[in-house]
């Protein structure tokens, strides 16, 4: 008997989201895989070798720190660290992890290790076509364009971009995107490019390029929210009941008393709580599952504990304390999830705590 949640990860799941994803490109294009932020919370340990067994082998994450973990866990893949270039860093080398450079400085200064190291060195280059956020800006792309002998030093692997709005059906800036990024790596002979995420896969095979790199849909998250979520869901959690409680019509539950019952009724509380990564939002909102049936979410979500009401639940089937119930599984998605909460998939799955007892099934 456990007082913890359980975990669940479905291997499987993951290994047929990633087949389907590859399947959805020509077999010229390659299918990568973002392992970021523990494999968005699902555990890279177990989850980059799983996907590395069904065909995958280039591997994004963010940081540096991320690359040396995922490289002791899989020693012959190509690992892309996406946050750009540490200058004066022995880990790229010694690590054999490839940055991806975001800027005119972090290619002055991949330039001034590969001079010093007298070879050239593999490396992605990243164009912003809209996103603002990381890559090459108009006037540093302007410059390259000019001067393509700044890169000599390096051996390039693929160009790079990356979709805003891929996600909003229609979204007309995808398309602009893309026609951008075409006229800028057009530019460039015989060099590979990248531009789609997970949603960008499943919105124009023209998009797909050399290179995919979905990342959400792989875990199980919607990536056309317009539509049913073509993915296999990869994560179910399960929480304990701990009592199990009458309480009478005016009353309330919860700090600040911010619900009050309409009717006599009975509530389980259960251990979850927003230091596991169960948000606050979800406070009056939102609901678990025990059989099928939904349980609102009743006052505050609290560090530990959730209250919860069984009006929908028959007497008899009134769960028991160390019974499990259900908060992602069949009856609720993490996109279910995320939309009562006000968040998005991303952030339910990265932000599942350390306290859970995790299982991984194949």
């Amino acid at each position: 008997m456990a007082l913890s949640g359980e975990l669940q990860i479905d291997l499987k799941a993951l290994q047929e989201n990633y087949r389907h994803l590859d399947s959805l490109s020509a077999k010229s294009c390659e299918t990568g895989v973002s392992v970021k932020a523990n494999a968005y919370g699902t555990g890279t340990q177990h989850v980059a070798p799983a996907l590395f067994e069904k065909g995958a082998r280039r591997f994004f994450v963010s940081t540096l720190e991320e690359g040396i973990n995922l490289r002791k866990i899989l020693p012959d893949a190509m690992i892309y660290i996406l946050n750009g270039f540490v200058p004066k860093s022995s880990e790229y080398k010694a690590f054999n992890l490839i940055p991806v450079l975001n800027s005119l400085s972090d290619i002055a200064a991949y330039t001034h290790d590969a001079r010093l190291q007298e070879k050239k060195l593999p490396t992605v280059i990243h164009f912003d076509t809209g996103m603002n956020r990381l890559g090459l800006n108009d006037e540093e792309t302007f410059i390259l364009d000019h001067n393509h002998d700044i890169l000599e030093p390096l051996e390039i692997d693929f160009f790079m971009s990356h979709f805003a709005s891929s996600d909003e059906a229609g979204n007309p800036s995808t398309r602009l995107q893309y026609e951008k990024f075409k006229r800028i790596y057009h530019t460039y002979l015989n060099v590979k490019s990248s531009l789609c995420n997970s949603s960008g896969i499943f919105r124009d095979t023209e998009y797909h390029l050399d290179i995919t790199r979905p990342g959400i849909a792989i875990y199980g998250g919607n990536p056309t929210p317009e539509t049913t979520n073509p993915m296999k869901a990869v994560a179910k959690l399960s929480v304990p009941a701990l009592q199990i409680k009458n309480v009478k019509k005016n009353e309330t539950c919860g700090y600040n008393e911010t619900y009050c019952f309409k009717n006599d009724t009975a509530l389980v509380t259960v251990n979850l709580g927003y230091a596991d990564g169960f948000f606050r939002s979800l406070s009056n909102k939102g609901k678990l599952f025990w059989k099928n049936y939904a349980l609102p979410i009743r006052g505050r979500v609290s560090m530990d504990t959730v209250i919860c009401d069984l009006e929908n639940v028959p007497e008899r089937d009134y769960p028991k304390p160390y019974d499990m119930i259900e908060a992602l599984g069949p009856n609720q998605s993490v996109d279910t999830l995320a939309k009562d909460a006000g968040t998005i998939s991303y952030e339910i799955l990265t932000s599942l705590g350390p306290r859970y007892k995790r299982s991984y099934i194949k």
